[in-house]
């Protein structure tokens, strides 16, 4: 794999442009405020998760259905755990987004709270890792017949495709949520407990570091790219934050 150090906005965009001009495809792109995570979903990131993880989907779709307007239906369960997803409950889906731009904001959005820990912007061919999988060269909706067998077990104990199992798909969101519009959001699902980066080639994954002492620097430079809170989370509890951001109250 390779890993990339940038320490600027423009040799970020060098990197992921030549990157682009190697592989003539859509690339799709992951910021993470600490660069030594690995590439796992987060209800991966202990046993006791991976326990409960039934019990934590079915409670949310029990409580979320009685105060959430046009709910997805009881059986589209890429809807229901794309919303865990991005509500902070811990799922077998990992966020991607087709912006470089939205990956770096949310690798050094942290600077504050982690201001000693290197950031990283994961890139990944979608495709590529798919065919690998054995699903083809193609990028599948996550409302997608596969897909959903593929999050069955999320919520229950059977398993309809064997040939699902131990596998990591890529896949478009299709989701009525502004939210994920903004972040031009994608996700890989996991039904393997295998990392990413241990399973993709060079030609598959890249790494670029984004130094710790550089985090503040990114973040400055994307608010004046437009790259702000409220732009990546558009609700009036961070357009608050940006004006406060703004004008240092």
């Amino acid at each position: 794999m390779i890993i990339q150090e940038v320490r600027t906005i423009d040799e970020l965009l060098q990197f992921v442009n030549d990157l682009y001009q190697e592989h003539g495809i859509r690339l799709w792109y992951r910021g993470e405020g600490n660069a030594s995570l690995t590439l796992i979903p987060s209800i991966q990131r202990s046993q006791k998760r991976l326990d409960v993880e039934r019990y934590i989907t079915n409670d949310f779709y029990t409580r979320a259905r009685q105060i959430i307007d046009n709910p997805p239906a009881k059986h589209n369960y890429a809807g229901w755990v794309a919303l865990m997803q991005h509500y902070g409950l811990p799922t077998r889906m990992l966020d991607w987004s087709l912006s470089p731009l939205i990956a770096v904001f949310f690798a050094t959005e942290t600077y504050r709270k982690l201001p000693e820990t290197d950031g990283c912007v994961w890139v990944m061919t979608p495709g590529l890792l798919n065919e690998k999988e054995g699903f083809g060269n193609c990028i599948y909706p996550i409302d997608a017949d596969t897909t959903q067998e593929m999050l069955l077990p999320a919520f229950k104990h059977a398993h309809h495709n064997p040939e699902l199992v131990n596998r990591i798909l890529a896949c478009s969101s299709t989701a009525n949520d502004l939210r994920m519009y903004s972040q031009y959001s994608n996700f890989t699902v996991h039904n393997s407990l295998e990392r990413l980066e241990d399973i993709c080639d060079e030609n598959m994954l890249y790494k670029i570091i984004i130094p710790c002492e550089r985090k503040k620097y990114f973040i400055d430079s994307l608010r004046v790219l437009g790259i702000t809170e409220s732009f990546v989370y558009p609700d009036l509890d961070h357009i608050s934050a940006d004006l406060r951001e703004q004008y240092g109250i």
